[in-house]
């Protein structure tokens, strides 16, 4: 992927724990650098545009078919704390061109901002912390070399222009 991302089509999944700032991130590339921004966890439960809605349609009954019509598009930001269950789904999308990018960090200061929502419970966090504690080494073969530090203790959080650098090796 790399440097042709502002002028081509490219695709990047940002997931990791929850907490480490992967929908701030997603907004602030559709703002900052004109991404189009797919909130899976939104998407899932049936919120989101009738256009996204059926993208979403078409990823369950067709994943080639969806990143191709992802492909027609500016570029794409997907923002999912995706479920260990669908590790074989990140894989498929990766290996259709869709760059993975965990985030990840202090799990305090995740946790922190996390419950911090007000939207969600502790028990929650511990869930999906349990859940992917558990299924680490099948995510880590998959996102690899993709990993970045965006939480640490405060919580403060990585500057998005240096996760876009990290991603795309370009400030541009």
């Amino acid at each position: 992927m790399g440097k042709d991302v502002l002028g081509g089509t490219a695709s990047a999944l940002v997931c990791g724990i929850p907490g480490s700032g992967k929908t701030t991130y997603s907004r602030w590339l559709t703002q900052e650098k004109g991404f189009h921004h797919l909130d899976f966890d939104e998407l899932l439960s049936g919120r989101g545009t009738p256009a996204q809605l059926d993208l979403i349609e078409l990823l369950k009954t067709s994943p080639e078919d969806f990143v191709r019509k992802l492909s027609k598009k500016r570029p794409t930001v997907i923002d999912w704390g995706f479920p260990p269950s669908s590790i074989s789904l990140i894989r498929l999308l990766q290996s259709r061109g869709i760059a993975v990018w965990w985030f990840d960090g202090d799990r305090e200061a995740a946790r922190q901002s996390f419950t911090a929502r007000d939207t969600v419970s502790l028990d929650d966090f511990r869930t999906q912390m349990e859940a992917i504690e558990m299924a680490w080494n099948s995510i880590k073969e998959v996102v690899a070399d993709g990993v970045i530090n965006t939480i640490a203790a405060g919580p403060t959080y990585l500057a998005p222009e240096r996760i876009f650098v990290e991603m795309f090796g370009s400030s541009d």
